[in-house]
């Protein structure tokens, strides 16, 4: 027969009952000392002395509405620290939000500033009605605040912002990354990976929805986006620096751009317009287009490439010597002092 006792302390169930703060990034409720919490379990051992509890079988946590369930759970009240273990199972109606993980504990805060750590171990994957979940090995959240980390296989879609990354971390409006496989903001239409990636956050005074409004990604960084002709371009580069005020992407060294028809672009350094989509290269740029039925062949394919090859370089040097100072040549190469962008670019950034 199952037991079942009442505890006057603040428990885990309280606890765990704002868990929806991690993912709603709202301050967390906080529950008085008086609060009646309810623990059942096949077994249930309390020492009122000392506050130590440990509960075996069927662990069930009532607060409320909200239910935590696992195989075993342990802590004291008096200390404000309680584990549960064992498939832990939590549901919060009213939140709408789910928790599942193989382990789950609660730790008061001592100087009362905040409503204390929550921390999920192992496989844990949190849901938040209608469409928003987090997965991860391990999450820990600093409740009452919009403070919180989780790392291992990381992954997950929180308001319109799609993340999969080893670790990820908010500290008030402040965030960062490491290892970041993607990290997609679905109304701003642009996806990125790199090593590293960190920004701001703040809130619509408008709509109350939270957006990113700055951020720096670092190393092996990729940024894609979806262009005004609906194509998709992808612009590689050492680092991308978005800025919400600007309204533009900045990527900078060795950056590459490929869009999806073909169209290469190089340059020391790509602006990419939020509103309009239009992609600026600056410094030592140069396109490369694919000319519709032709093949450009290679010493790979063809015998003849080596004298092709010198024939094409022929015609490229007296092209050169034939353009007017500060012009480019019909091979599309600038001159040094040329500090603009080739007639074929601002084609293809304008069309």
């Amino acid at each position: 027969m199952a037991i079942k006792i009442k505890l006057k302390k603040i428990c885990a169930a309280a606890a765990l009952c704002t868990l929806c703060g991690l993912l709603a990034a709202q301050p967390g409720t906080i529950y008085a000392a008086e609060t009646q919490n309810s623990l059942s379990a096949d077994d249930i051992r309390y020492d009122t002395n000392t506050g130590d509890a440990f509960a075996k079988g069927n662990v069930v946590i009532v607060k409320d509405r909200a239910v935590i369930k696992g195989a075993e759970a342990d802590g004291n009240t008096e200390k404000e620290i309680l584990r549960v273990r064992g498939n832990v199972d939590g549901k919060f109606p009213d939140e709408g939000v789910t928790l599942k993980s193989d382990r789950a504990s609660w730790t008061g805060d001592s100087t009362k500033k905040t409503d204390g750590t929550f921390e999920a171990q192992g496989n844990v994957k949190l849901t938040r009605e209608p469409k928003d979940w987090l997965n991860a090995d391990y999450v820990r959240w600093q409740m009452g605040t919009k403070n919180y980390w989780a790392k291992g296989k990381v992954n997950g879609v929180l308001d319109n912002r799609v993340i999969n990354s080893d670790e990820f971390t908010r500290i008030n409006d402040k965030f960062w990354a490491r290892e970041v496989r993607r990290y997609e903001d679905k109304v701003k239409k642009f996806a990125l990976s790199a090593k590293s990636v960190e920004g701001r956050i703040a809130e619509d005074p408008q709509t109350g929805d939270e957006g990113m409004t700055e951020m720096v990604a670092e190393k092996n960084v990729i940024f894609d986006y979806i262009d005004k002709e609906g194509k998709k371009t992808k612009i590689t580069g050492d680092k991308a620096v978005y800025s919400k005020a600007r309204g533009t992407v900045v990527v900078s060294g060795n950056t590459k751009a490929v869009r999806s028809d073909g169209k290469t672009v190089t340059a020391d350094t790509m602006v990419m317009h939020e509103d309009t989509k239009v992609v600026e290269a600056k410094g030592n740029s140069r396109i490369v287009f694919l000319v519709e039925g032709k093949e450009k062949k290679t010493p790979a394919n063809t015998k003849s490439a080596p004298k092709d090859e010198a024939k094409r370089a022929k015609e490229t040097k007296q092209a050169e010597k034939k353009a007017p100072e500060g012009e480019p040549g019909e091979s599309g190469r600038r001159r040094p002092d040329d500090q603009h962008i080739s007639y074929e670019e601002e084609e293809w950034v304008n069309d």
